[in-house]
């Protein structure tokens, strides 16, 4: 207990002493020496409210230069091809299709030969093979994947999550057990757990699901992760598993029981067993005696023994996550993973098949997507940029100091923050580089290790800086940031700008300060009020300047939405529809989920 271990207490150990006032010098030296060069360089009202940091700077990068690819990125136009098929003609109900084997991004005169020639052919299935897949459960949680699982499933912010996982940690009145700490330490990069949990759990599965369905538990990361892991804490789970969240939800608020329903979930996955798959694969040949041959190819997966999907179905795995978050992760590419269509039917190698339809479908590649919070933690950590405990506050400063906004939950960069990218990059190459932050971690892991010195770590870093940093003060410029609008003042004839202050975006006269007129800033969405018919604009509000959508005629009318709405009406009810993911598009007030209507995008065949 508590006394026994006064009576014999530890010596500190000053390896991480010394790992700890590292990184307090470093943060402080660039912090405090930054933020003011940049109140310096910045010719504008709110320049106090600037800030840099060792890590905030290069994180801040990230987003920028993800906002830089996506203005520089030039779509390049090409064609997918497909089949549909079915045994019989008459059976084109249940035709199923096939897609052209390969990778290759055909052309528009390309993809109007094959269809030409797959018109005119027989088809036959030339292979089908069989083979058993397993889909281990995920790990338990640590603080970067309780982050990134909570945003993508919960829709929770980062800083929500750590405060309410801290409330759970700190302990709740639960009935007749009174005050009681609900969940093990949150900030933690271990994926283990103690002898005793494991035990109550394998009891557990056994009693509720049965011993077939008890796992190993042993689980490899998947992905490469640049930070070490500090096994100092168990991975974040109940402290009992047997407080299910049935039994928690009379005494949790909504938000409570949310989130400890997906760590007791995570957790009671992480010690069940793999789910099975019996994956079918099918290769169909075209047959044209006069022109070429193709191939075709279709999936289709059929379960074998649920696992922990029976519980948990969503998983830390890339290719798992929900589409409306993760979707094209990857640049310039044609997605050509295997796409599992159910359950196929019954086929025999020989069999001939009927052509039900030739389908080519124009595509563009795409630039890497905005960050969302999830991925955005993912890149951090990955790249070994600062600590997970880290990641909430990180974001939340980037986004109250409107370097960044979120806009239909993505990261997008704001002026200000391309400006003080800009402004930092040619002047600080290694405090805005990533390779050399992650680096730095490492040094002060070594530190903590016993492996390398603390002050020699620092000399190394702190004199190369000093002298960029005279450089910097005295040959970077001074800048405004701020954006014409096109308008005039209507009070002296100047050009107006959009400017950012410490509320926010503003519109204000460029003659400031000998001209003080202002206005607010105002996106419309072209969507109108399905309350009073008033225009919906986007607006920005919260601690974060979050973005929001809401009516012009406020407070009048109180309609807002988070979700971005479109300018066409729902065509079933004629109510506003907000857009749900790609091409997508659900209505607020009725069932009506589909495409966006056709005066939103176009569909072009060849």
């Amino acid at each position: 207990g508590v006394k026994e271990a006064f009576k014999e207490p530890t010596k500190l150990n000053m390896e991480l002493v010394n790992a700890q006032q590292a990184r307090r010098v470093l943060d402080r030296v660039v912090g405090y020496e930054l933020s003011p060069l940049l109140w310096k360089k910045f010719t504008s009202g709110f320049r106090l409210g600037l800030s840099a940091g060792r890590v905030q700077s290069v994180a801040l990068k990230l987003i920028v230069e993800r906002e830089r690819e996506i203005t520089r990125f030039i779509p390049q136009e090409y064609w997918n091809i497909s089949i549909d098929l079915a045994q019989d003609q008459s059976q084109e109900k249940q035709s199923f299709s096939a897609r052209i084997t390969g990778s290759k991004k055909y052309s528009r005169e390309e993809a109007k030969e094959i269809e030409r020639v797959v018109s005119d052919s027989d088809f036959v299935v030339s292979k089908i093979s069989t083979r058993e897949s397993k889909s281990k459960p995920p790990a338990p949680f640590t603080t970067s994947t309780l982050q990134q699982e909570s945003s993508r499933s919960l829709r929770f912010q980062v800083a929500r999550t750590m405060r309410v996982a801290q409330q759970l940690y700190e302990g709740l009145p639960i009935g007749s057990e009174g005050e009681t700490g609900l969940i093990t330490y949150m900030r933690t990069d271990s994926t283990n757990m103690s002898s005793v949990a494991v035990k109550e759990i394998t009891k557990y599965i056994e009693e509720t699901y049965g011993q077939s369905y008890i796992g190993s538990g042993t689980r490899a990361r998947r992905r490469k992760v640049a930070v070490a892991a500090q096994e100092a804490h168990e991975a974040i789970r109940p402290t009992s598993i047997l407080r299910t969240p049935e039994n928690l939800k009379a005494h949790l608020s909504s938000e409570q029981l949310s989130l400890y329903t997906l760590i007791w979930k995570r957790t009671l996955a992480s010690r069940m067993a793999d789910a099975e798959y019996e994956i079918t694969t099918i290769t169909i040949s075209s047959t044209n005696p006069k022109e070429s041959s193709y191939d075709f190819t279709c999936s289709g997966r059929e379960p074998k023994f649920d696992g922990y999907t029976t519980l948990y179905s969503t998983i830390e795995d890339d290719h798992n996550l929900d589409m409306d978050e993760e979707e094209d992760e990857e640049a310039d590419t044609i997605d050509d993973s295997d796409n599992y269509s159910g359950k196929l039917p019954s086929l025999s190698e020989g069999e001939r098949l009927n052509l039900i339809k030739v389908n080519n479908e124009q595509k563009f590649t795409r630039p890497n997507p905005r960050y969302t919070q999830a991925t955005f933690v993912r890149t951090l950590e990955e790249s070994g940029i600062g600590r997970p405990s880290t990641y909430a506050s990180i974001m939340s400063t980037l986004e109250g100091r409107n370097y960044c906004s979120l806009e239909n939950g993505r990261y997008k960069a704001e002026p200000l923050g391309e400006a003080i990218v800009s402004q930092l990059d040619p002047y600080f190459p290694n405090i805005m580089d990533v390779g050399f932050t992650a680096n730095m971690e490492t040094n002060l892991d070594e530190i903590a290790n016993g492996k390398k010195e603390w002050i020699s770590v620092l000399k190394e870093f702190y004199y190369p800086y000093r002298k960029m940093f005279a450089e910097a003060e005295s040959s970077m410029p001074k800048i405004t940031v701020q954006r014409p609008t096109g308008e005039s003042c209507p009070e002296c004839e100047s050009p107006l700008a959009e400017k950012i202050g410490r509320n926010g975006k503003f519109i204000a006269c460029t003659s400031f300060p000998e001209c003080r007129y202002s206005k607010p800033f105002v996106i419309r969405t072209g969507a109108i009020c399905p309350r009073c018919s008033g225009d919906i604009l986007q607006r920005q509000g919260g601690k974060r300047r979050n973005i929001f959508y809401g009516c012009s005629n406020y407070p009048n009318c109180d309609f807002s939405t988070r979700q971005k709405p479109l300018p066409n009406p729902c065509p079933s009810c004629n109510s506003i529809l907000v857009a749900a993911a790609r091409n997508s598009a659900r209505c607020l007030d009725c069932d009506f989920s589909g495409p966006v209507p056709e005066a939103e995008t176009t569909k072009t065949k060849a």
